[in-house]
Parts: structure tokens; sequence; C-alpha cells
């Protein structure tokens, strides 16, 4: 018997049995489904990443107190809490002839008012050269410049987002607008930058002059050159690594730190985090390609049980072919086809049903949809194995029938 003829047979045979058909595929759909989720958000969440570190400017590296990235928490070797001035940032600057750029950041949470709407976002302090350290554009008006800066001019640029939940389709541009009760001018509205999730969306943020910010923001206990981190870019072709290394031991030679005792900052650029968010997604995606590992081994057990089952049913068949000439290797050949196909049919639906899956998880979380060919094909070729590897057995078992006994079989 042909190959033509086996695979005709074997497809008859599963649409007699199409409940049972279904069921016995419902695992390996499952799991090859959640493997083509898996790696395609996964792929997505990366592009997510690369957009979102992006848009923090690329090649910028930050500074701040290492108590920022504790929620609060003080390191029990520090008596007081370790602050980051422009002291600090005017010695790097002094000292690194690579940075082009420099900026001191004040970032605390402000009321924004315009008539009757209220705004709670978070207000940065800077210099006017923030947009070239973070590669801001302008989408209306203008950023402050060095005049406002000098002048403490009551000025405000709003981040993309803000300026809509203030102003909606009203021109914000020369609106005044209350921070801290203060009346503040807009003079500019940033372009939409990318940002997937987290609490922290710059589209919410809004800038005004640094010496404006020490007027308006300033804590009870913070100095007038104190900062909440500070922002470089270095010039283009400079190496972020010796260059992270020679700030390092700018700020520890500044805060007298004695060797073998911990930072009392933190330095990080766009790279790391990138790195970071990147082993976090891989862990993500590792997590669901485990879970679905589990799935396809119990969809393939299930595969293997019944066709045993079916090998039982049909007993009085494979006596009556084996007595008429069919060889033992036709027999085999038969069951492990109906394994493969059965297994074929549920890696392609659940690769259609992951397909699917995939475009709505991604649109749900705002997630770029990247549809990637890779994974398609290793699931099918791994359907294909699971049906030869868990059909064998069962094959195997249909052919060593004596067909005596199976022609006198009762079921």
């Amino acid at each position: 018997m042909n190959i033509k003829i086996l695979l005709r047979t074997s497809v008859r045979v599963l649409k007699k049995h199409k409940v049972r058909s279904f069921l016995t595929i419902l695992g390996i759909m499952i799991g090859i489904s959640s493997i083509i989720i898996t790696f395609s958000i996964g792929r997505g969440a990366e592009e997510a990443i690369s957009s979102a570190v992006l848009g923090m400017g690329e090649g910028t590296i930050y500074i701040m107190p290492a108590e920022f990235m504790k929620r609060g928490a003080f390191r029990s070797d520090v008596a007081q809490r370790t602050k980051l001035t422009t002291i600090e940032m005017e010695k790097v600057k002094k000292n690194s002839p690579e940075i082009a750029e420099i900026t001191p950041m004040s970032m605390t949470v402000q009321q924004l008012d315009y008539k009757q709407k209220i705004a709670q976002e978070t207000v940065i302090g800077c210099h006017a050269n923030m947009m070239k350290v973070n590669d801001n554009d302008i989408a209306l008006g203008s950023f402050f410049n060095d005049y406002h800066v000098n002048q403490r001019s009551n000025v405000i640029v709003l981040g993309n987002k803000v300026a809509k939940k203030l102003f909606n389709t009203e021109n914000p541009i020369g609106q005044i607008i209350y921070l801290n009760k203060q009346p503040c001018q807009v003079i500019g509205v940033l372009k939409h930058k990318p940002h997937y999730w987290g609490p922290r969306d710059p589209n919410d943020w809004a800038y005004i002059p640094f010496t404006v910010a020490k007027k308006l923001c300033r804590g009870l206990d913070e100095t007038e050159n104190e900062v909440t981190m500070v922002g470089m870019k270095p010039y283009p072709g400079v190496d972020s690594e010796v260059l992270l290394r020679k700030i390092k031991s700018i700020l520890r030679f500044s805060y007298n730190t004695k060797p073998g005792e911990d930072d009392s900052f933190i330095i990080f650029d766009q790279q790391s985090i990138e790195n970071v968010a990147r082993e976090a997604a891989g862990v993500i995606k590792l997590f669901g390609l485990i879970a679905a590992a589990v799935s396809l081994l119990v969809g393939s057990i299930g595969v293997m049980n019944i066709m045993l089952v079916s090998v039982r049913e049909r007993t009085r068949e494979i006596g009556i072919r084996m007595a008429i000439g069919a060889t033992q290797g036709s027999i085999r050949r038969q069951f492990l086809i109906e394994s493969t196909v059965l297994c074929l049919f549920g890696g392609l639906i659940g690769i259609t049903l992951g397909l699917l899956g995939q475009i709505l998880i991604s649109q749900a979380a705002t997630l770029p949809v990247v549809i990637e060919l890779t994974p398609m094909v290793i699931s099918l070729i791994v359907t294909v194995l699971i049906g030869v590897f868990f059909g064998y057995y069962p094959a195997h078992q249909a052919s060593q029938l004596n067909p005596v006994d199976a022609l006198l079989e009762r079921v």
C-alpha cells in the first residue's frame, strides 16, 4: 500500500472520530499556540523595550543617589541621606571632556491646574539643553532657553499626554496654567515618545527651568543645589564603558568613598537598562516556553493513549489486512501516518490560534505585533516529531499482532 493511499485512509479514520480526534489534539493545539504567543509576545516586548529605552536618548547617561532606587530605604552605614548636587555635576563636567551636554534634573510630582482641569504629574526642572540630552522633539512652540533659566521665568513645556489632559483640542501655547498655585506660561509641547508599560510615562511629564523648580517645587529639607539626578550626553564615538568607569572614579573621590565601601550613587546608561530589560523579557519567555512544553508533553501522551485505543478497536481490521497480504511495515506506517497527521492538524490549528492570540494580546498590551516565521517552522517540525515518536509504540504494537488472533478478537 503506497503512502498516498495510507494518507487518505488515515484522514478518513480521523474524520470518522471527529470529537475524539479534536480532544486528542487539544493539548498539542494549546502547546503550539503557547509557543507561538510566547515567542511573538517576547519579540514584541523586546521591540517595545528598545523603542522605550531609545526614548531616554540614545547614549544618554544618568547619575542618581543610591537611595533613589531603594524606594526611600537608606543604607545602614549612612547616617544621613546621600545628596547629589550640582557640585558633583560640575566636577564630572570639568574632568570629562567626552561629555557634550550635561544637565541637573529635579523631579517632583506636582499638581497642574488649568481652568477646571487638574493633573498630578511629574515635573522636571532642568537646563535648556535637556532636549539634546534625551533626544526630545518639539511638536508645538519651543523649549525654554538659557535666558528663562537665568531669569527664573515661570515657563513650562508639557509632555504630549499631559497637554491633552489639560487642553484637549485647545492650543496650549501661550496659556497660563498653575503649578503649586503659581502661574506658568506654556511655551511648548513635546512630541509623543514610545512607552509601553510601567508607571513613568515620559509623555505625562512637564519641564520647567531648573531655577524655577528650586523656586516653586523645592522640599523643606532640600538645598538650593540638590538634584534628583544628572543627565548627560557624550560625544558620538565615545566608549561608554570607559566613560562610566571614569565618572565613577570622579564621584567616589568627590564623596570620599573608601575602598570596599558601597557607592553613594548609581550610574546607568541606555545600553545597561536595555540589557537588563531584555534579560527580564528572556526570563518571562523561558517560563512561557516551559509551560508550553508541559502542555505539549501532556498532549503527546494523549496522542499515544488514543492511538493505543485505536489499535485495540481496530484489531479485526488489522487481522483482515494481514490475512490478505498486508505486511508489518505497511501496518506500522499506517498508524504512524495517522498519529503524525493528527499532530500536524493540531500544530496547524495551534499556529493559527497562536497568531490570533498574539494579535489580541499585543493590542491589549499596546505592544508591537511581531510575526516570526522561525517559531512556526519549529512548531511544525516538533508536531511531526511528536507524531512519529509517540505514535511509534502503538504502530509497533499493531504491526506485531498475530493475524489469526486478531481475526478472532472480539471488541
